[in-house]
């Protein structure tokens, strides 16, 4: 066998074998686990602590705008603590820096996505709200 007729032979494999993988990946796509798991925290019930519900007030955000806002975080996955029980918490950071001037840690509790507080990143000084229980 010369080379022309196993260069014949991978062609006849290696087209069709494209092809089906073209359409394979096309469908599906590929999402990283961060990406999944800031679509399920997105799509969850969003349930707010007395804290975070102060800094919302504070950063002049109502609960609708703060949910879209989701979109621009992702998950610092050293500093969370994803097996902690009963629930694993989640901590969220900016993707693009300066967009947005707050961090969280959010709470994955089943079908609840729970943030009990909100880390201001400019001017925490003037926000009174780290006095509240």
């Amino acid at each position: 066998m010369n080379f022309f007729q196993r260069f014949r032979f991978f062609l006849i494999g290696f087209i069709p074998g494209c092809i089906i993988l073209f359409f394979i990946v096309r469908k599906n796509g590929c999402t990283s686990p961060n990406e999944l798991k800031m679509l399920e925290l997105q799509y969850q019930t969003l349930q707010l602590g007395n804290k975070a519900v102060c800094k919302l007030n504070y950063l002049k955000l109502t609960e609708a705008l703060f949910k879209s806002k989701l979109r621009d975080f992702e998950v610092d996955y050293d500093l969370s603590e994803v097996h902690k029980k009963p629930y694993g918490f989640y901590y969220l950071k900016n993707k693009k820096t300066n967009t947005n001037p707050f961090e969280m840690v959010i709470e994955d509790r089943d079908t609840i996505s729970y943030i009990n507080d909100i880390k201001l990143l400019s001017n925490p000084s003037t926000c009174n709200c780290d006095t509240i229980q």
